[in-house]
């Protein structure tokens, strides 16, 4: 018997044609060296294999059909035929319906006021937006600066992406593509003039929630004075990244998908309070989970009494940490470029081998 490496399912030796023999080994053993399934193989998998093994097209030819037979043989659809790799490339190119379905379901939900979670709540139904209903990959949004997204007073543009999306009177506001990035854009552009958590964070305690009924207002956006990242992280407090690059592909991939499938912790509202000396705002840490052994000891230790002059000053110190983390961080953005550039060469030529699946 024979079996993939990543998936343990087992192929019977009656699955395997005997003229069909040595050419699924070489793919059996190929999957096995790059820790992919070989059974069942997705599309994808099938393409890379033949992308990575060139050979004649008769070769080929026989490798897709031995592919095939073993599946099929095992009660599994054949993955080496242009329909299935269409679909797959498809189904990673274009949001499906019932995913912007979804996301509209999560944009419903999420907040719109109140600290930080209207912050959290804006850049999230933003992000959803670009995936789900734009089309636009985890790396491509993580790239975004403000400046490459353009509002005319009606008409939404990426030009470097080619969308253009127009305001849609009879679509809610709450999950129309405009006013959700024209309330993020907002935001960005209220931190432009105001750059503190402080006056940010009363404006969205202070702020009426978006409904059904909220009209978008279509005014013009005033000039980017910063232009970073379209999309930046935070810490849970709600302070912004201090570097130049937005949300990783990760952390992105990450974010989605616990939205998608329902697994996102709610985020508490805190108060923002002021400190007479004017340094930013006070948040209390919230402990995300406490277990019952760490119950008895948590009850036992004292919190620290620190002056505001104090706690202004690990602040500081903080910020300083996180910016020389940014710094040395800098270099790899090259290699993380170049890598990304590989991977769009590799799909082009995995497209490439549709004609080539296409006989099989």
């Amino acid at each position: 018997m024979m079996s993939s490496h990543s998936t343990d399912i087992f192929v019977p030796t009656v699955a395997i044609v005997d003229r069909y023999r040595y050419d699924w080994q070489l793919f059996a053993d190929w999957c096995n060296a790059v820790d992919l399934s070989g059974m069942p193989a997705d599309p994808i998998t099938v393409a890379l294999y033949l992308d990575e093994n060139p050979a004649a097209p008769g070769t080929q030819r026989r490798r897709i059909a031995a592919i095939n037979s073993v599946h099929t043989r095992c009660g599994y659809p054949a993955p080496g035929t242009a329909q299935a790799l269409r679909k797959r490339l498809t189904r990673r190119t274009r949001p499906r319906p019932d995913l912007r379905d979804a996301a509209d379901d999560v944009i419903r939900r999420l907040p719109t006021t109140g600290w930080p979670g209207g912050l959290f709540g804006r850049r999230d139904a933003l992000l959803l937006t670009l995936t789900c209903r734009l089309g636009l990959s985890p790396i491509q949004i993580g790239r975004l600066k403000r400046s490459d997204i353009t509002f005319d007073g009606r008409t939404l543009r990426i030009p470097s992406h080619g969308i253009l999306v127009d305001h849609d009177p009879d679509e809610s506001p709450r999950t129309d593509p405009v006013a959700v990035y024209l309330r993020w854009a907002r935001l960005q552009a209220f931190t432009d003039r105001t750059p503190s958590n402080r006056w940010l964070g009363e404006s969205l305690t202070t702020a009426t929630p978006i409904t059904d009924d909220t009209v978008t207002g279509l005014q013009l956006l005033p000039a980017i004075r910063h232009n970073g990242p379209l999309l930046p992280s935070f810490d849970k407090w709600g302070h912004a990244n201090t570097g130049q690059a937005g949300l990783s592909r990760r952390a992105i991939t990450r974010i989605l998908t616990a939205h998608l499938t329902g697994s996102t912790r709610t985020r508490d509202q805190r108060q923002v309070k002021f400190f007479d000396d004017g340094w930013a705002d006070a948040v209390e840490d919230v402990v995300e989970s406490i277990t019952e052994d760490d119950a008895t000891t948590a009850d036992q230790v004292e919190p620290a009494d620190l002056s505001s002059e104090e706690i202004a000053t690990r602040y500081e110190a903080g910020l300083a940490a996180r910016r020389g983390s940014a710094e040395a961080m800098a270099d790899l953005e090259p290699t993380f470029d170049d890598l990304d550039d590989r991977t769009n060469e590799l799909l082009a030529r995995i497209q490439g081998l549709l004609a080539t699946v296409e006989d099989g």
